[in-house]
């Protein structure tokens, strides 16, 4: 049990990162550039955070509300990039390798779980629509290359 709860709270630590990497991007885009997929992305690490807390609280433990040191400094890069270039297609496989992260996380978690246990689908159900949103940032990027 001690592995699950650890890794859902990986798992969530994850997803406020990436949640809160998308904000700083979606300021920083100015309504222009990757916008749409920032708005996206953020509801979409929302949705699943809040399922992953409730799944934490389930097991009686707390999740946490703050992000990690990493997603600290994933925030920061993501500033610099934008004063630098456009947060538009280019970033792309940074995007993706960032989802690629979390996607591990999931991996994690489910291997810590087992079919019988009430996480197990929703874990399944939200691995499963983040490796679909990195299929099309895939193919997105290979078609602005």
């Amino acid at each position: 049990m001690d592995d699950l709860i650890r890794s859902l709270t990986a798992l969530h630590t994850s997803l406020i990162d990436a949640r809160s990497g998308y904000q700083e991007g979606l300021k920083d885009a100015h309504g222009q550039g990757l916008t749409p997929l920032f708005t996206e992305l953020i509801a979409q690490h929302d949705q699943d955070a809040e399922a992953i807390a409730a799944q934490l609280q389930r097991l009686g433990a707390p999740p946490g509300e703050g992000g990690s040191y990493m997603g600290m400094l994933d925030r920061a890069v993501m500033k610099l990039t934008s004063l630098v270039i456009n947060l538009d297609d280019k970033i792309l496989p940074n995007l993706i390798d960032g989802e690629q992260t979390v996607l591990a996380h999931y991996d994690q978690a489910i291997a810590a779980s087992s079919p019988s246990n009430a996480e197990y689908p929703v874990l399944t159900a939200q691995r499963a629509a983040l490796v679909q949103r990195i299929d099309a940032m895939t193919a997105r990027a290979g078609q602005a290359s």
